[in-house]
């Protein structure tokens, strides 16, 4: 696990863990008090993620986006153009020349015009190059993800990429292209094209979301897992006493935190202590939290 990962991991479980922090110990002798609440099966959203970096993207190629006639090309080799700033426009085959009617060609991002294709009048195909891009403000995102994935990954994806440096703003991008990881043949890297955005930059890293379907999870309701330099835990509870139980927790979600490994459904654990918890010790229920 990266430590970008690792301190998301903290900062999400760590919110869980306030309402059990510094509570007297118990008298000698009494049990703790505690609400207990039932591990269960869910239907969630799955979610698989990487862990990647922000790269100088690779010079883009606007292309036609239907078959059409070119006009009012605005541009030149070696103009210097802004996000959104208009090179051409499209006039769809079939269509009469109303202006209201043609496609606005814009520049993507702040670049310069390497090379235009066509020229003024020309008809086009679909997919056709119109012009070529190159720039610094030309990013790509980057992220391995396993090639076992189910449903693989797909061209033309979108996913959620978010970025440390702007933890509020994440960016919904397509996947562009697909290539296999040098160093290990079970990996394949996802390359994203990034808009121009505060906190995505080159050399940052970058975690990017793909939604993979829904699937029955397992779930512990909210503030049922503990943080302990062995890693997280949660207490089960048996006949009065609690056992500590090793955990691997990978999400929280609004109905409870998803656990991919170390627990059965149907286990009774402590949601909320009065006190603070050690092995073994001996508790008395005085709540059962709603699921």
């Amino acid at each position: 696990m990266s430590a970008f990962r690792s301190r998301a991991a903290l900062i999400a479980f760590g919110a869980l863990l306030a309402a059990c922090a510094r509570h007297p110990t118990p008298a000698s002798g009494s049990p703790a008090q505690v609400v207990v609440g039932r591990a269960f099966m869910m239907r969630v959203l799955t979610i698989h993620s990487a862990i990647g970096d922000v790269e100088p993207g690779a010079s883009p190629v606007i292309t036609a986006p239907t078959n059409g006639r070119i006009a009012d090309i605005t541009v030149t080799s070696g103009s210097a153009v802004t996000a959104g700033q208009i090179l051409a426009q499209l006039r769809p085959a079939g269509a009469t020349a109303a202006p209201r009617q043609s496609l606005i060609i814009r520049a993507p991002v702040n670049a310069t015009v390497t090379r235009v294709f066509a020229q003024d009048g020309q008809r086009l195909q679909n997919g056709q190059r119109l012009f070529g891009l190159a720039g610094a403000a030309i990013r790509q995102g980057r992220a391995p993800f396993p090639t076992a994935l189910r449903p693989p990954l797909m061209v033309g994806q979108r996913v959620l990429l978010h970025s440390p440096l702007a933890p509020r703003s994440p960016l919904t991008g397509i996947i562009a292209r697909l290539t296999p990881a040098k160093r290990t043949r079970h990996a394949i890297y996802a390359w994203i094209t990034l808009p121009p955005r505060p906190g995505f930059t080159v050399g940052s890293p970058l975690r990017v979301d793909v939604r993979a379907g829904m699937m029955d999870r397992l779930l512990v309701p909210p503030g049922a897992v503990f943080l302990r330099r062995a890693g997280t835990v949660v207490f089960v509870v048996r006949r009065h006493h609690v056992h500590e139980q090793r955990v691997r927790a990978t999400r929280v979600l609004p109905q409870g935190v998803v656990i991919r490994s170390g627990l059965r459904p149907g286990v009774s654990v402590v949601t909320y202590a009065h006190t603070p918890l050690t092995r073994g010790m001996r508790v008395r229920i005085v709540a059962r939290a709603h699921q």
